[in-house]
């Protein structure tokens, strides 16, 4: 791991070599990246910013150095041998570290079985985090280990087994600057995809996984890898249905889907306008508004154990064409330093996690109940 001389001796490296000037590296350079500025100059600035508003941002609990290989400890590698719950010995929701290598490029997932799936039949879901991430950030946003060991309690037959990696943006362990992962567009963890879906194929096979029940969620950056797979007709089928937070769906709307963007996300700032145009257009569409707050763009100010707290609202829509789902969320959630790039939580703001009235788990985990795969 690379140590902060190191980083800042590399970071006045690349402003000489890019001529850029230190002057300009405000966070709202951070969003110069959209569909149409994907020039190397912008790819530096999304890199460079987030790292160094990462450096100087509280994160409690959930410290660490962004953009660096911040892989948790494995306790166990691949292939694993024993499908086995990871309840921990109180009776509560436990995880596993698995790391596994494929082509050099080494991934560790924090995989969280509840009691029961040990013995097969179980749903799956694939939560990736994005860039300035790992898994630990990932969950503090969407608490899909909680929501995935809860899910009988939403309609589900069986619990979820929920599988979060933690993936490589800058520096990497095994080559310190990974220049071709960060900066390759669009955005999505293509070096570790043939490891994604190597150990997502793993994980069906070993605990018996119900096909009709597997599912991915990304965002941000995961929500780009989200599109390397759903967008690639011949891998897409490894996953029932899919959902994407902080991204846009960049192909044909032809799995069922949910996007969950902020009103003041300014990445992919139409990506819900641009799907629910996707799927208008395949004709004969039954629209049906699920949660509509009255003026939803407007949050909240209202009281807590931390005083006064801005509370976001949402809109909520769900879209049929046949058997083909879209729904969208959109929010009025903010928080630092991304303002509506996060994940919307009833938890207080946080890295990349932004309080309001919902929680994008449990929306998630509805979600995939509602949308096993049909053919």
């Amino acid at each position: 791991m690379p140590s902060i001389p190191e980083i800042i001796t590399l970071t006045e490296r690349m402003f000489s070599v890019f001529r850029l000037h230190t002057n300009q590296t405000h966070m709202c350079d951070f969003f110069l990246f959209n569909e149409g500025k994907n020039t190397m100059k912008n790819k530096l600035f999304i890199a460079l910013v987030a790292a160094m508003s990462g450096l100087g941002f509280s994160q409690a609990s959930y410290a660490y150095l962004p953009l660096v290989d911040n892989q948790p400890r494995a306790t166990k590698s691949c292939p694993i041998d024993q499908a086995i719950s990871t309840e921990s010995s109180d009776g509560k929701v436990g995880s596993m570290n698995v790391e596994c290598v494929v082509d050099g490029i080494n991934v560790v997932y924090t995989v969280t079985v509840p009691p029961g799936c040990e013995n097969g039949g179980c749903g799956l879901i694939f939560d990736n985090h994005g860039m300035t991430m790992n898994a630990d950030q990932q969950d503090a946003g969407t608490k899909l280990r909680q929501f995935g060991w809860t899910a009988t309690q939403y309609g589900a037959p069986t619990p979820f087994i929920v599988v979060q990696p933690s993936l490589t943006d800058l520096f990497d362990k095994e080559q310190k600057l990974d220049f071709a992962s960060v900066l390759a567009f669009p955005l999505a963890y293509l070096k570790e995809l043939p490891n994604i879906l190597y150990f997502v194929e793993h994980m069906i096979s070993v605990y018996r996984v119900d096909n009709n029940r597997t599912h991915m969620y990304g965002f941000s950056r995961g929500g780009a890898t989200v599109n390397a797979i759903y967008c690639n007709k011949s891998i897409s089928g490894i996953f029932a249905s899919y959902a994407i937070g902080g991204f846009g769906l960049r192909c044909a709307l032809d799995q069922s889907l949910m996007i969950i963007h902020g009103d003041k996300d300014p990445v992919f700032a139409h990506a819900i306008k641009d799907a629910e145009e996707k799927m208008l257009a395949l004709g004969d569409v039954t629209a049906t508004s699920v949660v509509n707050d009255p003026d939803y763009s407007k949050p909240k100010f209202v009281k807590s154990a931390d005083g006064i707290q801005r509370q976001g609202q949402h809109h909520h829509m769900r879209f049929q064409h046949g058997d083909l789902t879209l729904e969208t969320i959109r929010h009025s959630a903010t928080s630092k330093p991304a303002l509506g790039h996060c994940h919307a939580s009833e938890s207080k703001d946080s890295w990349l996690v932004c309080h309001a009235n919902m929680e994008t788990g449990q929306k998630l985990v509805d979600f995939f109940i509602q949308n096993p795969r049909r053919y």
